[in-house]
């Protein structure tokens, strides 16, 4: 039998233990809705261990530092986009399997790496929907082994951290892929160096191409499934396997990312298009471009088409960036600005045509729309060439103008989409 008095020490010992470690879980906790994010998380949990910490994403973007490890001569890279983990401490992980480490346990670990002898390792993964988003690394010294209130505090600590994570709908729909953290930071603007997206994507294995072309693929059904966007990505992934895709805003967005300029034929969109009226979906495209860091720009685009172009040809699954940019342009400009883009030549034929009953408005737009060509104009009309010829002219005495001037003939066409757009 153990000693009465032992026993209770131990049991003393063990109900302070608990009691204080749930304090500080607590105390964590309660910060998720009076602090101000990760940077306060990392600061109350150095103060209960007493030891430097981070918080990385799944691209090895250091996210949250606390006070202590910014003191440390760590294997940071900084630049105007961030402070990432540089890339020979990635080589590291990988080489030592600590990596693979984190991705497969759901508790923190202890571990000692040879390339630091001088300090020990705890981490733990930052999972949501059971995704691997994000990892906590607590550094101790050389002869410090883990405690096990440093492993349990840490193990809490990531749980606390994806909570936060999600409050902002940070990683929320991601799928485990590496890359698509450093892709959503991307999407929204956040890099201004090419360089360090370059070797951002060579440390998550991907290969950084000099033109690209985005696809939004939007589900008009909402659906609110984690499970059909794994499933369509893992879908596209087959179809284009050196592409990047990732959940942004509710919308699968795929990234084209090549050596050659990208060309939107047949063989590139027709994929896309089964795939899109396969599974109900609509995508939009937007113009190839060959400078990454004007992606967000190309990214509204192709959204801003998607939008438009739903409205005019519903029926539609693919839509092309490159056959809406007149909406586009529009759209950004208020009704009376366009209206006095239209030229005033189209509203004399107009008056005109009201007042005699003629069909020259009808005829100028039939003759821009088929080509200029005479022939095709008189068929679509049904009406002899002579006759039509005879229109023209009587157009050409009343405006004082000629019809085989190119540029009047653009500026009469982009009156006409003007209009169009106007009326819808």
């Amino acid at each position: 039998m153990p000693d009465i008095s032992e026993l209770f020490s131990f049991l003393n010992h063990r109900l302070n233990f608990e009691f204080r470690l749930q304090q500080e879980i607590n105390d964590l906790y309660h910060l998720l809705y009076s602090g101000r994010g990760l940077e306060d998380l990392i600061i109350r949990a150095e103060s209960f261990l007493h030891r430097p910490m981070s918080v990385l994403d799944a691209s090895y973007s250091l996210i949250a530092i606390s006070p202590l490890m910014h003191q440390l001569p760590f294997g940071m890279e900084k630049s105007k986009e961030g402070t990432f983990l540089s890339s020979q401490e990635v080589e590291s992980l990988r080489r030592l399997q600590i990596e693979h480490q984190i991705y497969q346990n759901n508790q923190a670990f202890f571990i000692q790496t040879e390339d630091h002898p001088d300090t020990n390792w705890i981490f733990c993964a930052i999972r949501i929907q059971h995704v691997m988003t994000g990892y906590v690394a607590l550094c101790l010294p050389d002869q410090a082994d883990a405690s096990e209130h440093e492993l349990r505090l840490i193990t809490a600590f990531s749980d606390i951290c994806a909570i936060e994570m999600q409050k902002h709908e940070f990683f929320v729909q991601n799928t485990g892929l590496q890359y698509e953290t450093f892709l959503t930071e991307l999407l929204e603007g956040r890099f201004n160096d090419v360089n360090v997206i370059e070797a951002r994507l060579k440390l998550l294995n991907r290969h950084f191409g000099k033109f690209f072309c985005l696809a939004i693929l939007y589900c008009p059904h909402p659906h609110n499934s984690d499970l059909f966007n794994k499933r369509q990505m893992a879908a596209l992934r087959q179809v284009y396997p050196n592409a990047m895709s990732v959940v942004y805003k509710n919308n699968i967005i795929l990234l084209i990312n090549q050596d050659t300029p990208v060309q939107l034929n047949e063989k590139l969109t027709d994929p896309l298009e089964r795939f899109a009226q396969r599974n109900q979906l609509k995508v939009s495209l937007s113009q190839p471009f060959a400078d990454v860091l004007k992606i967000r720009i190309f990214y509204n685009q192709a959204l801003h088409t998607l939008e438009l172009s739903d409205l005019q040809t519903p029926d539609q699954y693919l839509y092309y960036s490159t056959d809406a940019l007149p909406e586009y342009l529009f759209s950004n400009c208020d009704y009376q600005g366009l209206e006095v883009g239209i030229h005033y030549h189209i509203f004399q034929l107009q008056d005109y045509d009201k007042t005699y009953h003629t069909d020259f408005i009808e005829t100028l737009r039939a003759y821009l729309d088929h080509d200029r060509n005479a022939a095709k104009t008189a068929e679509f009309l049904h009406i002899h060439r002579s006759t039509f010829f005879y229109r023209v002219k009587k157009i050409e005495e009343l405006l004082e103008i000629s019809l085989t001037d190119s540029h009047l003939l653009f500026l009469y066409e982009l009156s006409f989409k003007i209009w169009d757009y106007l009326c819808r």
